[in-house]
């Protein structure tokens, strides 16, 4: 059966399938060096005239306006113009709470020849933030004799999420770009916190036209589908971005996200839970990344709760680096 919605760009149609037919449905792409690591903030996407709707397949869930107050249509603008994924790590910025990380070097055997533990406290006072350690301990050639990270991923991370100077911290949300931003931590701020965005500044390799998941020329690569789960006892719908099973290897490289999933909470649509997979193959860059970040609520406020990133990448003229990173969030302050 099929449903067929008229957009202010043509009719386009929605196929609802059975559980047996179905498509298959930060925290931390950051760019550095072309290095995709994400990070916390967020690009407002909005829709233009000149985007078709795509073709979204329903699983067992319906949408409709006499349903859920919304139909499909409504339901992508949401995703798109989605900002409780990037104010879940405004809280995450904004609230105190202990952590503890870990995160691991890998040579191109995959053994492991670095890694460094972190345990601590992130305070803040509601203007500035500033991070204590409890312990840190590391092991193989984490460090250069100078002190300095040997390697590019730690370095990120802790640009994200462990500042060495006090910082400001603020609930506000801006379109305004942070003047002290660099330029790699502005196109994470794209690349996560944005799904379907095009607007990163940095174009090395074709990159900002192939994040851009819901643009005309993306959209025959993609299956994009609708269905619903139980996360930690809260109803979502989940909506994924997949790429489809039957694209050529030529145009693989064309394709940059390969799978996205996210869970919004049926009675808000904040962003519960999210999953990044990123494959890219160019002269300049290779990368292979997948990313999941956890969400949970503390007195009403929606927070990271565990953030997972493994990923590779290799850089003309730079080594390679495989790594792992996981940190854990609790015992968040929220009054």
């Amino acid at each position: 059966m099929a449903l067929f919605l008229r957009t202010e760009s043509g009719l386009c149609i929605i196929t609802i399938l059975s559980q047996h037919e179905s498509v298959g449905f930060f925290y931390i792409c950051f760019m550095n060096k072309f290095f995709l690591l994400i990070a916390s903030h967020l690009y407002f996407f909005s829709f233009s005239q000149d985007t078709l709707m795509p073709i979204v397949f329903l699983d067992d869930v319906i949408i409709s306006e006499e349903n859920n107050g919304f139909d499909v249509e409504d339901f992508i603008y949401y995703v798109k113009n989605d900002t409780t994924f990037y104010m879940g790590f405004k809280h995450l910025r904004y609230y105190s709470h202990k952590f503890e990380s870990s995160l691991n070097i890998f040579n191109k055997k995959n053994k492991k020849i670095a890694s460094i533990n972190k345990y601590g406290d992130y305070h803040t006072d509601n203007n500035k933030a500033w991070v204590s350690y409890d312990s840190t301990h590391s092991n193989g050639r984490m460090f250069k004799r100078s002190g300095k990270h040997r390697f590019y991923t730690p370095e990120a991370f802790d640009e994200v999420f462990f500042p060495k100077d006090t910082i400001d911290v603020s609930l506000d949300i801006s379109k305004a770009k942070n003047k002290g931003d660099s330029q790699n931590m502005r196109d994470a701020k794209t690349v996560g916190f944005s799904i379907g965005s095009d607007a990163t500044e940095q174009k090395k390799g074709g990159l900002n036209k192939k994040l851009a998941v819901f643009s005309i020329d993306m959209q025959k690569y993609y299956d994009y589908t609708i269905s619903d789960t139980i996360y930690n006892n809260i109803e979502c719908y989940v909506f994924t971005i997949k790429m489809k099973d039957l694209v050529d290897e030529k145009d693989m490289k064309k394709v940059l996200i390969r799978n996205l999933v996210s869970y919004f909470d049926k009675t808000n649509f904040n962003v519960l839970y999210r999953e990044y997979k990123f494959i890219y193959n160019h002269f300049l860059i290779s990368l292979d990344i997948d990313v999941v970040v956890h969400m949970d609520y503390v007195n009403k406020k929606h927070v990271p709760t565990k953030i997972y990133y493994n990923g590779f990448w290799n850089v003309f003229l730079f080594k390679p680096e495989r790594a792992d990173f996981l940190l854990l969030n609790s015992d968040y302050i929220i009054n």
